[in-house]
């Protein structure tokens, strides 16, 4: 027989196995909005998923940001034609349970792999007692300060309220401050961290009463209202006027420390620290995406891939990878305390914040139209902020615009 015949023979040989095991394979979709060097890491974890289970193909769909993700989402499952597994914050999830498209967790994770994962996270995947999600990017708030200017950051919120005041400064005596102690961004999440750190609850337990309007929502709104006189205030990123030195400190994500030592980079060092206690804790509020599973529009063959799939973002190797690469946090108490992030954090020390203020965090309360409370928050601080009434009245008019507009 002629080589050359035997080669052929051999390359439709190989062609038809490799057809026939790409035929064998199941694929599964995850949509995300993860981009720049957040994507190249959840395509390389992706890479390493497929060579450990050689049976799965994932196609990963970049759906551009949260709102698109959320949209398209929203009309697939209108459509009965959803992903297999996708990222979504709480609120849309507790929607996808309600209409009973989500598969659950319980019968899958372990009790193991959930004593595994911060009290926060838990609550974070947790709706009506049962888990349907696993956390993924994660961040948490932290205090983002000069170090050019501040040896020790405050601890307390008195601390917090004095160093501001002292570093408020007109230098060259024209009236109008040149540096500001604080940089007081008025976000929804601004709020609610100081409401929680006063001690205070969001939702009565049947979820119908907004408790905003209570000793803690108005401790929350006057201590703002104090630092405010001693702040930049903004609506916009405050990386920028930190990194310039016109604003000594201010609180925001972690996962905004790239912006923070882009922006500070050849004009004043910086680090991150755990939050100032309020009078009833130091809590951070943890931010970000879980994952989880579509029932409907799968097949039972995509529906198991799709469980393999988002608990393998989960484990400790992968979770410490993504955090390496993107400045998310692990989200595994064991990945927490290992030898390997360990010793990340002895390498890069402005992370050790983060990773604290993990393990002392707390999350929204689920609602399917927190959104709606998210923008009574914001209404609420913004005319605090602009001196259009007192806390205690703007607070009860919040808490009535729920019962009318929100819980009815």
């Amino acid at each position: 027989m002629p080589k050359k015949f035997v080669v052929t023979l051999v390359a439709l040989s190989l062609v038809v196995s490799l057809s026939l095991f790409a035929a064998g394979q199941t694929e599964i979709t995850f949509w995300h909005a993860m981009h720049r060097e957040h994507k190249e890491a959840l395509e390389h974890i992706t890479a390493q998923f497929e060579e450990a289970h050689p049976d799965i193909k994932v196609k990963l769909v970049d759906q551009g940001g949260y709102g698109e993700l959320s949209q398209k989402l929203t009309t697939s499952a209108a459509a009965g034609k959803l992903p297999t597994a996708a990222q979504q914050y709480e609120d849309w999830t507790i929607q996808y349970v309600n209409a009973g498209i989500m598969k659950g967790l319980d019968d899958v994770v372990s009790q193991e792999t959930v004593d595994n994962l911060p009290d926060a996270l838990v609550d974070s995947c947790t709706f009506y007692g049962k888990m349907y999600t696993l956390p993924f990017n994660k961040s948490a708030m932290v205090l983002f300060y000069n170090t050019d200017l501040i040896d020790e950051p405050p601890d307390t919120w008195d601390e917090l309220l004095a160093t501001a005041k002292e570093l408020t400064v007109d230098k060259d005596g024209d009236g109008k401050m040149d540096q500001y102690g604080f940089g007081l961004r008025p976000t929804p999440e601004l709020f609610s961290l100081f409401h929680h750190q006063a001690g205070g609850r969001f939702l009565s337990d049947d979820k119908s009463e907004l408790l905003i309007d209570s000793e803690y929502g108005v401790q929350a709104l006057n201590f703002m209202s104090d630092l405010r006189e001693h702040s930049l205030y903004q609506t916009d990123y405050l990386s920028g006027p930190f990194g310039s030195g016109k604003v000594a400190m201010y609180i925001g994500s972690s996962a905004g420390a790239p912006y923070v030592a882009s922006a500070s980079e050849g004009n004043h060092g910086w680090d991150a620290a755990p939050l100032p206690h309020g009078s009833a804790n130091g809590d951070s509020m943890i931010q970000g995406t879980n994952v989880g599973v579509f029932k409907v529009g799968n097949s039972e063959k995509q529906i198991e891939a799709g469980l393999e799939y988002v608990q393998f973002l989960t484990k400790d190797k992968w979770t410490i990878y993504w955090a390496q690469k993107t400045g998310y946090i692990p989200v595994t108490l064991s990945a927490l305390n290992s030898d390997d992030w360990q010793s990340f954090l002895e390498e890069n020390p402005k992370r050790k914040a983060s990773t604290q203020m993990m393990k002392e965090g707390f999350v929204y309360p689920h609602h399917p139209d927190w959104y709606s409370v998210r923008n009574i928050f914001g209404s609420v601080l913004e005319k605090t902020m602009l001196g259009k009434g007192e806390p205690a009245e703007l607070l009860e008019e919040g808490a009535e615009k729920f019962k009318k507009e929100v819980a009815s």
